[in-house]
């Protein structure tokens, strides 16, 4: 029998599974975790809610592989940006991760950063999804994190730049306003105090 190419690309399993993993991502945005149905899931992805069943074992699995989705985003927008930044001059690192995080609060609305630790609290009365969450979270920010333990040659430094930028990213989801220009200059302060004290 001959196939007519329809132009239409088909997706294997695993693109399927990122496809629906991310428009989950999407809705949980859109409704909050609390008011996802599996139902909402199939609806997005024009797919049955049966046949969502083929390619996650329940909702939480679901839940879990949407998690991964944004932290991998967070990743990929990271690597994307980073064009192997001086890091024999701190003048030069801090200029390029106070630019970066401000442009992170700037691209990713706060809503759907704020999704993670939504996640997160949401799955602690549940030890076997929260540690998986835990792990995969782990992982994806240690990536992150361990660009900032080589800049200050300190794990402690690293978790309180991130946690700083963290409690920014609250603070902008429920309505506080500020400067970017202030964010980044003040990230940069930050950056380059805690690489000072290195050499002290």
């Amino acid at each position: 029998m001959i196939q007519i190419n329809t132009g239409v690309k088909v997706l294997d399993k695993q693109e399927r599974k990122k496809y629906i993993a991310e428009k989950t991502l999407e809705l949980i945005s859109e409704k909050g975790l609390t008011n996802l149905t599996m139902e909402d899931v199939a609806l997005s992805c024009n797919l049955s809610k049966g046949s969502i069943y083929n390619y996650f074992k329940n909702k939480n699995s679901l839940i879990v592989s949407a998690f991964s989705a944004l932290l991998e985003k967070v990743q990929n927008f990271f690597e994307d940006k980073e064009s192997n930044p001086t890091q024999d001059c701190a003048e030069e690192s801090a200029d390029f991760y106070a630019n970066l995080y401000s442009e992170i609060l700037n691209t990713f609305p706060s809503k759907e950063l704020m999704r993670l630790f939504e996640i997160l609290m949401n799955s602690t009365h549940e030890p076997s999804m929260m540690q998986i969450l835990t792990q995969t979270f782990k992982e994806n920010y240690g990536k992150i994190l361990s660009r900032f333990e080589k800049l200050f040659n300190s794990k402690t430094k690293a978790f309180m730049l991130q946690a700083m930028f963290d409690g920014l990213v609250i603070y902008r989801a429920v309505g506080v306003e500020f400067s970017d220009n202030e964010i980044r200059d003040n990230l940069k302060k930050m950056i380059l105090s805690l690489t000072d004290e290195n050499k002290n």
